[in-house]
């Protein structure tokens, strides 16, 4: 789990990469033009040459006009010798993937749009190393595994219900805004979708732009034990990550080994992001607010009260496809 500064720096690699590949490439492009067009050298050096005069002039304050037309002129002898050859008037300029900012990762002193998809795309592998989330998405969950029947303790159709459910997270993703969207709590029995729907958000938020952070309770936390005594300071990193994501997704809670140092970390994130107004979604199997409390401690628990409930019902969908 990289930082955004850390995923911005290694965009900037990236993009620095790509510049020097095009340029390299371009060089190599103009050494076999010249081996092949024994006038391209002489062409393009008077190019050179008349440019240096057309600007020297305007910057004396001259008339630039027959500077400007000799410039033209010469443009015009090295393009036609690039076409007489089957080669484009651009053969020899670097092939940037970026046009706006020709892979220099900056337009108008302002980060270029392309490093921030770069970002983008490295918090998604990040993602994708640690979970389903290439192949979660709200079209894949087929309402056929929840059972078109009565759930025992709501009396509400189970199949209807779900489908409700997930169109109103759905919207959430769609709708996402750091500033303005809720947190979340997805609770129920194993097996039922939890971890696909928060995934499938993940998924729309980060086509929207966002950082998102998808961790498991177990992992997160069990990293942050052991990194706690570590002089590089990597607890105190991990925490300050997690706490200023644009979304934080916890999967799994109550599936972690609950120690002091737990309670004290996991207050601190939720306090963290609860004060500045960040959203977080939270996926859990306990389904009894009581046992949140007793796992938890009340200030704990007072916390995740704000958090807005997502009842999954239904049956194991594992074991439905398992049986098919």
């Amino acid at each position: 789990m990289r930082t955004k500064n850390e995923l911005y720096q290694e965009a900037l690699r990236t993009v620095a990469a790509r510049r020097q590949m095009a340029r390299a490439r371009a060089e190599d492009a103009r050494a076999e033009a010249e081996a092949a067009i024994p006038a391209l050298r002489h062409a393009e050096e008077e190019v050179r040459v008349r440019g240096i005069r057309c600007a020297l002039a305007g910057a004396a304050g001259k008339d630039r006009t027959e500077a400007a037309a000799a410039l033209t002129e010469a443009r015009q002898k090295l393009t036609a010798l690039l076409a007489a050859s089957g080669r484009p008037a651009d053969a020899l300029e670097p092939r940037f993937t970026c046009k706006m900012c020709q892979d220099t990762g900056s337009v108008d002193g302002h980060t270029c749009a392309c490093v921030h998809k770069i970002m983008q795309q490295l918090r998604r592998q990040e993602i994708e190393a640690l979970s389903s989330l290439s192949i979660s998405s709200f079209d894949t969950m087929d309402l056929k595994y929840y059972p078109n029947v009565p759930d025992s303790a709501t009396g509400q159709n189970i199949r209807t219900y779900m489908e409700q459910l997930l169109s109103g997270l759905q919207e959430y993703a769609e709708d996402f805004s750091p500033a303005e969207n809720e947190s979340l709590m997805l609770v129920g029995n194993a097996g039922l979708g939890k971890t696909h729907a928060a995934l499938a958000i993940a998924g729309i938020v980060l086509e929207k732009g966002y950082d998102v952070i998808y961790v498991s309770s177990p992992d997160f936390f069990g990293r942050m034990e052991a990194a706690r005594f570590d002089p590089s300071g990597d607890a105190e990193m991990l925490l300050r990550t997690a706490s200023t994501a644009d979304l934080l997704i916890l999967d799994d809670l109550g599936t972690e080994f609950v120690t002091p140092y737990f309670i004290t970390t996991f207050y601190s994130l939720l306090n963290n992001r609860l004060g500045t107004g960040l959203p977080t979604i939270i996926t859990t199997n306990i389904t009894d607010g009581s046992l949140l409390e007793k796992r938890y401690t009340e200030k704990i628990s007072s916390r995740l009260s704000a958090f807005i409930p997502f009842n999954f019902i239904g049956c194991d969908i594992r074991t439905q496809k398992a049986n098919e």
